[in-house]
């Protein structure tokens, strides 16, 4: 019995009235989660890359030649604001994985785009990264990755869908 199946007992025992099984979605949702990110983290370490420096990087070269795009585009692409976008676009120009470059048409906009050490760099790490996630998954076949690669996809349009249609919650004033 893992955390979450104890949980689960746990709250029917206490709560027969509830029906506690989101928990056995979100907890284990939760923890894929953290260890899909330790494991990235660990993994990316030694080549000086963080996730989010990973994230950009891979970003900047899934977009094609000229490996370029506004931190605005960036952050939309990666559901970040613009302002944290900076700081990552920052450590990676002075890593010389990444140059900044005026846009032709707005000089108030700077495009961030791949050097080719940022190129080398990504290729080589995606790759490896890549084949260290198809050990992780190596215990399911394609078939069994496809129907919870589609599962999850229809669980995230279902809180997308839960989310925008619901009312603004009432604040709470916490009892004292």
């Amino acid at each position: 019995m893992d955390t979450v199946e104890k949980a689960l007992g746990e709250w029917r025992r206490e709560r027969p009235d509830l029906d506690p099984s989101p928990i056995g979605v979100f907890g284990r949702l939760r923890r894929v989660a953290e260890l899909s990110r330790h494991e990235l983290e660990g993994y990316l370490a030694p080549y000086g890359l963080t996730p989010k420096s990973f994230d950009v990087l891979a970003n900047l070269r899934r977009g094609g030649p000229p490996y370029r795009k506004t931190p605005s585009e960036l952050a939309e692409s990666s559901l970040l604001s613009s302002g944290a976008m900076t700081g990552r676009l920052d450590s990676l120009e002075k890593a010389g994985l990444i140059g900044r470059t005026p846009h032709p048409g707005d000089r108030r906009v700077m495009f961030a785009e791949l050097t080719p050490a940022g190129i080398e760099l990504i290729d080589e790490v995606f790759a490896l990264h890549l084949a260290n996630e198809e050990t992780l998954l190596a215990g399911l076949d394609r078939d069994r990755r496809d129907e919870i690669a589609a599962a999850l996809a229809e669980l995230e349009r279902t809180i997308q869908n839960a989310v925008a249609g619901r009312e603004p919650r009432p604040r709470r004033t916490p009892r004292r």
